[in-house]
């Protein structure tokens, strides 16, 4: 099966996840990254990197990289640096003077 197909993303204004999976909480949402897999299991952070490692055609031949201390530390850095891009984002997202994309 090609997970990569199977992945939808969901903004967290669609309410209708929170109601689908109460355990979520919107505030955890909007502070990292949630995947809620096939199993109906909930992982967050940098573990949802890991799965996608793991699991996604393609990226998977490089799951033995987690295998070692280096290679886990490395997918730790990536992790960060995507979180704090992403809190850039989220900022710039909810700053009423900065300058928006119009082709959202």
């Amino acid at each position: 099966m090609d997970i990569s197909k199977s992945i939808r993303f969901v903004p967290l204004q669609d309410e209708s996840i929170f109601i689908e999976f109460p355990e979520l909480n919107p505030e955890d949402c909007s502070a990292q990254v949630h995947l809620i897999t096939s199993e109906r299991k909930i992982l967050k952070g940098h573990d949802v990197v890991e799965y996608l490692i793991k699991t996604l055609p393609g990226i998977s031949k490089l799951s033995w990289l987690l295998d070692s201390e280096s290679g886990k530390k490395a997918s730790q850095f990536f992790y960060q640096k995507v979180e704090e891009l992403r809190e850039i984002m989220k900022a710039k997202d909810d700053c009423r003077e900065c300058p928006h994309d119009t082709k959202k």
